[in-house]
């Protein structure tokens, strides 16, 4: 993908709004019951007692959402975010549930492009949660008057690397899924026949330009081995890191039409 102009990026004021509103997508997730374990219970309770718990839901849901309203966010959240945001307790899905706990990812990126912490950790390792507690909930405009967006090549280097490592997991499923590697003449002559022969020398590539910090038989490093050895329980983590970070990068770069956060697209 090409740069994009300052003009067609969201602003710092655009990309502070949006930390605030996943800060609330997110623990509303996290505070919400698994959903197994809510059917579970409702199960064993009377009409009555569902009936109630389903009117304290809906209580909950408007209270919580109350001061984040009152401070003018509500028109600047994206259209799957005001609807996640009319679920309640019991109307949550588990795939709401999944997304939006998953946007602890999209608001570490987020906290990094405002320079709220150094640097993103490793591609492997997950965003704890408890960063979260550093994005205010209150005086929500005096926190976007103070935040800066860090300079726009620091920011497109980090979605350079993003994109690279979301092409590797990409290329993963291409060989996992059993892919024929395109039979192009071109690639036969640069030495390539494989979809591995285009890993390994990518990889080289990629630590020779400092994209990824070094190659572990010459692959990308993930939990300490090569990202083709990671158990399939280990690349859906890697790979949903990755996904965050790639689509929220892409967005602070302004390749979302409009800078609608729903329609970034995250190509590779």
């Amino acid at each position: 993908m090409d740069s994009k102009t300052s003009e067609s990026r969201p602003t710092s004021g655009d990309a502070a709004r949006r930390l605030v509103i996943l800060k609330y997508v997110v623990v509303k997730a996290l505070s919400s019951p698994p959903r197994e374990m809510l059917r579970e219970i409702l199960a064993k309770w009377s009409p009555s007692e569902r009936e109630d718990f389903r009117r304290q839901g809906e209580a909950e849901r408007d209270k919580f959402w109350r001061g984040f309203r009152q401070a003018g966010l509500w028109e600047h959240m994206s259209p799957k975010e005001q609807a996640f945001a009319q679920s309640t307790l019991v109307t949550m899905t588990e795939q709401e549930q999944i997304d939006a706990s998953w946007r602890t990812e999209a608001a570490q990126t987020l906290m990094w492009a405002l320079g709220m912490i150094a640097e993103l950790p490793p591609y492997d390792t997950g965003a704890s949660e408890d960063l979260l507690k550093q994005v205010p909930s209150s005086d929500i405009a005096a926190f976007v008057r103070s935040v800066q967006l860090r300079a726009q090549a620091e920011v497109d280097r980090a979605r350079d690397v993003a994109e690279f490592w979301h092409w590797r997991s990409r290329t993963r499923e291409l060989i996992e899924r059993g892919d024929r590697f395109p039979a192009d003449p071109k690639m036969k002559v640069a030495g390539f026949h494989s979809f591995e022969d285009i890993l390994r020398f990518s990889a080289r590539e990629g630590a020779k330009k400092g994209t990824i910090p070094a190659c572990a038989e010459d692959d990308f490093p993930a939990k300490g081995k090569a990202y083709r050895d990671l158990s399939v329980e280990e690349w859906a983590e890697v790979r949903s890191i990755t996904v965050e970070r790639h689509f929220t990068l892409n967005w602070l770069c302004g390749y979302a039409p409009g800078n609608r956060w729903d329609e970034t697209p995250t190509d590779t």
